[in-house]
Formats: structure tokens, C-alpha cells, sequence
């Protein structure tokens, strides 16, 4: 256990000042924003897709990969495409997000066609078609949301909105897994996350609104960005909401794995699994934290 500590904290190390060259590139080189980032969404969303399909195929039961790969794919290519090649503005009470559902919806009308045309008596077909609904979902919409908050508002606040995610989610984790080890007793979900602790899970609370704070009030002054005049209360329900979500992320992926009796998405990175594995809290944070920036719209 020592040296896979020692393995992620070394990576932990290098992953985090990459991402943060990654998102300087985004915002304040490349002359369109947010092409940089984008690929990297759909390249994410390919290999997460990917893991998806191995943790849920089954000898007598399987989501279709097609469908998946190119539902997925699909509602990715819709969040980020429009911001990215039209100008102007849709003139939409949702923003961009309506472009994203109906890719949604054509992947999950997609999904059904699919079954039809290569349907073979088998008596498993509406498992396998609800499998492959739920990867378009958990894969494609919900990455496509996140990916959306790269560009609310025409990127009038560049990348703050994708930042306060993923530093109060991930700030979470951190103080979940800290207090956790050091004052962690009583279990939170033994069947499903048998290291998370009721103790942790508030310490990571306490973490994300501290992260929250800091990316509403500290970090725009160093990148140069006006934000939204968020009061101190409504810092605090973002770092509580988006942490929660975060915990019911990484709980959510959990229970995939436990179905599928492994224990990480896949291998390919030592000590942290895989992509689902690495993303899995933001998943379900991603639309609790792009509600709360369309509010600060109004």
C-alpha cells in the first residue's frame, strides 16, 4: 500500500501542473477557446466509453459497443462543437445544452434501431439495450455536460466554471481520503466503498467548500477574470452540493465495478485505474455545477 501511496502521490505531482499548462493553453494562447480542452474530452470520452463496455459485458449479456461508442461520441461532438464554430448565440433558455439532449435523444432512438435491425431472438435484448442507453448516459451526457462548462456564458468567464469543478471535487476526494485515514471509524458504504468513512466524507465536505472559496474568490484575480458576485452562502451551497455529487460519483461508478467484480475501470495507470476511474466523482458533480452557473446568469 506504501509504495502505490507513494506511486499516485509522484503522478499526483506531474498530472496536476500538466493540467494546469493544458488549461493556461486554453484560455490564453490558442485563438479559439476551449480547443484544446475539447479534444481532450473526446478523447476521454473514447477511452472511458471503452471501460464502460468491459466493466458491463457479460457472457449472456452486453451493451452494444457501436452504440455506445457512437452515441457517446455524438452528444460530446454537439457540447462542444457549436461554442466552438457558431458565433452567435442560441437563443435558448437551456444554451447549448439543448443541442446536447437531442443528440441524446437521436443516440438513444439510435440505441432502439439498432436492436431492431440486428435483433436474433435473443431473450436478453431489452437488458442489452437498456446497458447501452445507460453508457450514452453515464458516458456521453454527462461528460458532455462537463464539457459544456468549459463554454457557458460565450466564454465570458473562460475556463472558471470547469476549474470550480474539478477543484471542488477533487479537493473533496483529498480531504475525504485524508481525514478518512487519519480520524476515519464509523463506515459510510462498507458494501460498496469499504474505505470511505462517515468522518471522511464530511472532512471532503469541508475540503470542497474551502475549494469552492478559493476558486470564486482567490482564483480569478490570478487569471484575470471578472466573476459572478456569488455571496458567501451560496459558495457554501456549491461546495456542499458539488461534494455530495462528487461522493455519489465515485459511489455510482462503484457499483458498476462491484456488478462487475473488478476492482478498477481498467489498468492502464497504476494506482489510479482508469479514465472512469479518474473521473468518476466529476460525473455526476458536472450537472449540479452547470445549474449553478446558468443561475448566475439570471
Amino acid at each position: 500500500h506504501g509504495t502505490v501511496l507513494r506511486w499516485r502521490l509522484s503522478l499526483g505531482a506531474l498530472l496536476i501542473p500538466a493540467l494546469a499548462w493544458l488549461f493556461w493553453l486554453d484560455m490564453g494562447v490558442v485563438a479559439k477557446p476551449g480547443s484544446i480542452l475539447f479534444p481532450l474530452s473526446v478523447l476521454v470520452t473514447l477511452l472511458a466509453s471503452g471501460e464502460f463496455i468491459r466493466l458491463t459485458t457479460f457472457s449472456d449479456l452486453r451493451p452494444r459497443p457501436v452504440v455506445v461508442y457512437c452515441g457517446s461520441l455524438l452528444i460530446v461532438l454537439a457540447s462542444g462543437i457549436p461554442s466552438l464554430y457558431l458565433n452567435p448565440p442560441l437563443d435558448c433558455p437551456l444554451s447549448y445544452l439543448g443541442i446536447a439532449l437531442m443528440a441524446y435523444i437521436v443516440s438513444c432512438i439510435l440505441a432502439v434501431v439498432a436492436e431492431i435491425i440486428f435483433y436474433k431472438q435473443d431473450p436478453n435484448v431489452i437488458p442489452s439495450l437498456a446497458l447501452s442507453v445507460l453508457g450514452v448516459f453515464y458516458i456521453g451526457m454527462l461528460i458532455g455536460v462537463i464539457t459544456l462548462l468549459r463554454f457557458v456564458s460565450d466564454d465570458q468567464w473562460k475556463s472558471l466554471p470547469l476549474i470550480s469543478l474539478i477543484l471542488t471535487v477533487k479537493m473533496g476526494d483529498i480531504g475525504a481520503y485524508t481525514v478518512g485515514r487519519l480520524v476515519g471509524k464509523h463506515r459510510f458504504a462498507p458494501q460498496l466503498s469499504p474505505g470511505k468513512t462517515m468522518e471522511g466524507v464530511l472532512g471532503g465536505l469541508l475540503f470542497s467548500v474551502g475549494a469552492a472559496f478559493f476558486a470564486f474568490r482567490v482564483l480569478p484575480d490570478w487569471i484575470h477574470i471578472q466573476p459572478p458576485l456569488f455571496s458567501w452562502w451560496q459558495i457554501v451551497a456549491y461546495g456542499i452540493l458539488v461534494g455530495s455529487a462528487g461522493v455519489l460519483g465515485d459511489l455510482a461508478e462503484s457499483l458498476i465495478k462491484r456488478n462487475a467484480g473488478q476492482k478498477d475501470s481498467s489498468g492502464w495507470l497504476i494506482g489510479f485505474g482508469g479514465v472512469l476511474d479518474l473521473i468518476d466523482s466529476l460525473l455526476l458533480a458536472g450537472p449540479i455545477s452547470y445549474i449553478f452557473w446558468l443561475l448566475a446568469l439570471k
